[in-house]
């Protein structure tokens, strides 16, 4: 009977292996074959798999000038082993991707496939968050931008002490201020404060890292569907649902209620309200319910606080080491802080956009110093040939090189010199539009490329500006030491950001 038992228990793994490793493969790796008519790039010296997760920028530098200059795609190791190769485009093949359908280049299986999302069950981008962001979210800035000064305000009392100065990580300074300004139009004022939310905004990402890391670490592609009963660092995104279900919860209700009111719609009027959740209620897309609701602000929560968080870090860490600017730009945020006051304390969009020393700096500590080194990252799921004969193949993961781009001394003269007034005299000389901190073309690839293009930039860039104000006009800001070497960024793999554990000596000014 026992060994009955062990037979139908043996019978039941293999049906399950078969079914799930089927469900969540996704389709397999293109072949190394199937590449062999790209070109493959390594390191001349000590070519080894942590040298391409340490240095790979570098070989995309090198790549670049080899290959992509001149129209040439070429193929570098992934390490990722697994997922095969990982092919780089040159950029005359941008527009041709950023048209095709996802049923052709996938950037959701590229994501499932690098993050392994289907086993760790996390959160997803979904059109209706997508478009609450994009349509509700810009549409609404101005009025919403004095509730996210007066958030930023708050977030800055908060960091400073009592005692008038701190010295605290980069990391941990940029998301304090940034949690609760980005939840802000996220869940609203009622809860943007939440101690218990706040912890859930910065732990979101975390969890997912953590359990996609363990998940490839511990078990081998074909066994990973056993992780989901196994795997306890996927069971903490479970715990952190929970919480936040009960932290929505009343906000869903009685935004549901307002919809209810106002014959289903949410678009707008000064009894409503003004966040994602109120949003994506009165999208006819979105799944409503309160864990879809849920899920959809774990997603944004995701997609918003950490990245504006490196970013506030690293422009920071260039206010310090670039002393040289700081007169003329604290000078404009004067005269904007005058006009303010004049204004009775409420800001205008048409006031941020003045300034534009302040915009042009930023814009340029992220073209130094981006947060990852490719953009228009795609699965091919099908095989496709360019118009100029050129085949990906199926299975093939692929990305165009956005940090070498903004290093062209072609495009950029003189790119690897701070340059912070580089994209005023842009906007200046060729279009007072274009080559402002949001904008982006071929050339400006921070915020991505196509139908993927980071649809909060522009909430970002109001974010990052009240921050640097209330930081730089109410604190002095200096490395303990005393230096004005900006340390060097953090490389993983594709990726980078300042190192989190740098600190920063803060002291309130009187």
């Amino acid at each position: 009977m026992l060994a009955v038992t062990y037979l139908s228990f043996a019978v039941v793994l293999v049906i399950c292996y078969v079914f799930y490793s089927q469900l969540y493969s996704g389709g397999p790796a293109a072949k190394k074959r199937a590449l062999s008519h790209i070109p493959e790039l390594h390191f001349d010296k000590d070519d080894t798999a942590d040298r391409y997760r340490t240095d790979t920028r570098s070989l995309l530098r090198i790549g670049y000038e080899r290959y992509l200059q001149y129209g040439v795609p070429f193929q570098m190791y992934n390490p990722i082993g697994e997922l095969g190769n990982q092919v780089v485009l040159p950029m005359k093949y941008l527009n041709e991707v950023k048209c095709a359908p996802k049923s052709l280049f996938s950037f959701e299986a590229f994501s499932e496939k690098v993050f392994l999302l289907n086993y760790i069950n996390a959160p997803r981008q979904t059109n209706a968050a997508t478009h609450a962001v994009k349509l509700d979210v810009n549409r609404n800035l101005d009025k919403v931008i004095n509730g996210l000064w007066t958030e930023a305000e708050a977030s800055l009392r908060g960091v400073i002490p009592s005692t008038g100065r701190q010295t605290i990580s980069g990391g941990e300074l940029a998301c304090n201020i940034l949690s609760p300004v980005m939840s802000y139009i996220l869940v609203g004022p009622s809860l943007c404060r939440n101690p218990e939310w706040l912890q859930i905004a910065v732990e979101t990402t975390f969890a997912i890292m953590e359990a996609s890391f363990h998940i490839r670490s511990n078990y081998s592609a074909n066994w990973r569907w056993l992780s989901r009963w196994q795997n306890g660092t996927a069971r903490r995104l479970g715990h952190i649902r929970k919480k936040a279900l009960e932290l929505i919860r009343p906000l869903y209700e009685e935004r549901r209620e307002a919809i209810h009111l106002n014959d289903g719609r949410s678009d707008g009027g000064s009894d409503l309200f003004y966040d994602t959740i109120y949003w994506m209620l009165g999208r006819k897309e979105a799944d409503t319910s309160l864990k879809g609701i849920v899920d959809q602000e774990l997603f944004l929560t995701l997609a918003s606080i950490h990245t504006t968080a490196g970013m506030l870090q690293s422009i920071l860490f260039d206010w310090v080491a670039h002393p040289e600017y700081h007169a003329a730009i604290t000078a404009e945020i004067d005269e904007a802080l005058a006009e303010l006051e004049v204004s009775g304390g409420k800001w205008t969009l048409q006031q941020i956009a003045r300034m534009r020393k302040l915009d042009s700096f930023m814009k340029e500590s992220i073209r130094m110093n981006p947060l990852g080194f490719i953009t228009g990252q795609r699965y091919a799921v099908k095989s496709h040939r360019f118009k100029d004969g050129f085949v990906v193949p199926a299975g093939t993961i692929f990305h165009f090189p956005a940090d070498a781009v903004h290093h062209d001394p072609n495009i950029y003269p003189e790119p690897d010199k701070f340059d912070a007034y580089r994209f005023l005299r842009l906007r200046e000389k060729v279009d007072p539009n274009q080559f402002h901190f949001a904008f982006v073309s071929d050339t400006n690839l921070n915020f991505g490329a196509g139908q993927h293009t980071c649809p909060g930039r522009f909430l970002a860039g109001v974010v990052l500006k009240f921050a640097i104000i209330l930081l730089t006009t109410r604190c002095e800001i200096s490395f303990p030491d005393g230096s004005t070497r900006r340390p060097p960024n953090v490389s993983v793999d594709n990726s980078a950001r300042p190192d989190p554990t740098v600190k920063l000596h803060i002291k309130a000014l009187a």
